[in-house]
């Protein structure tokens, strides 16, 4: 899979991205906000393998470049309830808060929404994923500049690795709303 809109590129992670994806997922400040604040203490073996475990289908495992630099990773799972379930980060800091996540969030959405694969197996109606309570940042830009509808808050829903029940909130955007946006 591989995407591209300006200087912006979502493509398959490969095992060349190992080194970098396990750098990112052993960093607790990068894993924070998906419940890992000691990061996920894989081993590099264990990256690999698991880059290894998307390949040929159509759930995929990506990175994100821009101006052809790795600055983070999403994923998508294709189910067969005409559902994606996205996650995504922007794991380089230094691109944060600069107005990509948005558009690698559109870029995606419209892919899942329009890829002939994807849709000629599994057509997808609607996108669905969550976030924690305290990504505060997250929640804004779903709600205010993708215009997801948010569903439902789930209580202490899991134990992150420190044993603290953790809050989700969980999001959807339809097909219909999300071309209807634009």
């Amino acid at each position: 899979m591989r995407i591209q809109k300006d200087n912006i590129v979502i493509r398959s992670a490969t095992i060349d991205d190992a080194i970098q994806l396990n750098k990112w997922w052993n960093d607790g400040r990068v894993m924070e906000h998906a419940g890992f604040p000691n990061g996920l203490m894989e081993s590099l073996e264990d990256t690999m393998n698991n880059i290894r475990s998307w390949e040929g289908k159509l759930s995929q495992l990506c990175v994100i470049e821009i101006d052809g630099k790795l600055v983070g990773e999403l994923s998508y799972r294709i189910k067969d309830d005409n559902a994606a379930y996205p996650g995504w980060k922007i794991c380089d800091f230094s691109y944060q808060n600069q107005g990509y996540g948005p558009k690698i969030i559109r870029m995606l959405f419209e892919f899942l929404f329009t890829d002939e694969v994807i849709n000629s197996k599994f057509p997808i109606e609607k996108i669905i994923w969550d976030t924690m309570l305290d990504n505060e940042r997250a929640q804004y830009v779903y709600e205010n500049k993708i215009g997801a509808r948010k569903v439902r808050v789930r209580k202490g829903c899991w134990k992150d690795q420190n044993g603290q029940l953790r809050t989700a909130v969980d999001y959807e955007l339809s097909k219909e709303d999300f071309f209807n946006a634009r």
